[in-house]
């Protein structure tokens, strides 16, 4: 049980020798524990949640049914039901937590998954900063996307060098309420789909989708922002971590100017190493 420390230490070399399941189970059953005995303070388990949503997001892309995983962690459940929250075994596990919460606080970068480039995770600092980020490489229109940090407060951003011409952005997802199945339009790669990155299978949805559009926009020497409601980064940060989101650009005459995809990665658990920044209470 005292291996549960590598749920915040990603890269101990305890976490070398472990399977990716090892982890999961780990990460799985300290949160459990949390869930019954409120083992941890608020930022302590937005750490563990951002651990726990990082490991299931790399069982995920080594092919893991999602379905498999969430019986696993239903399973996990179950048996730290059986577990006293006055246990030694549960009390270990909840020190190895908090004492390698201390450590965790101070690590001030992190890279996540993503695509078709890595997720950047910054603590937040006391000036206005991109904190989650990555540029995605088109050549002629470059964009930006991640979570931007202004006066404390984050919001999901798109950013287009202002030299683009590009005057307004909608980013589109996927709506597991309405579009509960991942989306695969080349069917298992049986059918060619124009514009369909190399590195997913799954885009949104033309039905089913949910479309958003920027709640404000302002710009500075090089770049313009387009900043979105926290509905639209709820609704980002809770896609799967191995499909993409679209965003569409256009010029100040409605003619599209470019589209691209974002992969989701590992965005939750950036989301969750920035939120639980010391210098920010949680959830902020």
């Amino acid at each position: 049980m005292r291996t549960a420390i590598a749920a915040l230490v990603l890269l101990s070399a305890g976490a070398d020798a472990q399977t990716d399941r090892d982890i999961f189970a780990q990460r799985a059953l300290a949160r459990a524990l949390d869930d019954r005995c409120s083992l941890f303070s608020d930022n302590q388990r937005l750490a563990l949640e951002g651990a726990y949503l990082q490991a299931r997001g790399d069982l995920l892309r080594a092919g893991y049914r999602a379905d498999r995983i969430d019986h696993t962690y239903d399973q996990i459940t179950r048996n730290a039901a059986n577990q006293p929250c006055s246990s030694d075994a549960t009390l270990a596990i909840a020190a190895d937590i908090r004492s390698a919460f201390a450590g965790w606080q101070r690590e001030r970068f992190q890279n996540y998954a993503g695509a078709p480039n890595p997720w950047q995770a910054s603590r937040p600092y006391g000036y206005d900063s991109w904190v989650i980020s990555q540029t995605l490489p088109a050549t002629e229109h470059p964009l930006r996307v991640g979570l931007y940090n202004t006066e404390q407060v984050h919001a999901l951003t798109i950013a287009a060098n202002l030299t683009s011409q590009i005057a307004a952005v909608t980013l589109h997802v996927r709506n597991p309420d309405l579009a509960p199945a991942l989306h695969d339009p080349s069917l298992g790669g049986l059918l060619d789909v124009a514009g369909m990155p190399a590195w997913t299978d799954y885009l949104p949805p033309a039905e089913g989708k949910t479309s958003f559009f920027p709640a404000s926009r302002w710009s500075d020497e090089d770049l313009a922002y387009f900043r979105f409601s926290e509905e639209a980064l709820a609704a980002f940060a809770r896609l799967d971590p191995r499909e993409a989101a679209l965003i569409e650009a256009f010029d100040a005459q409605g003619n599209l100017v470019t589209s691209q995809y974002v992969g989701i990665g590992d965005f939750a658990a950036a989301l969750a190493f920035v939120r639980s920044s010391p210098v920010l209470s949680a959830g902020r």
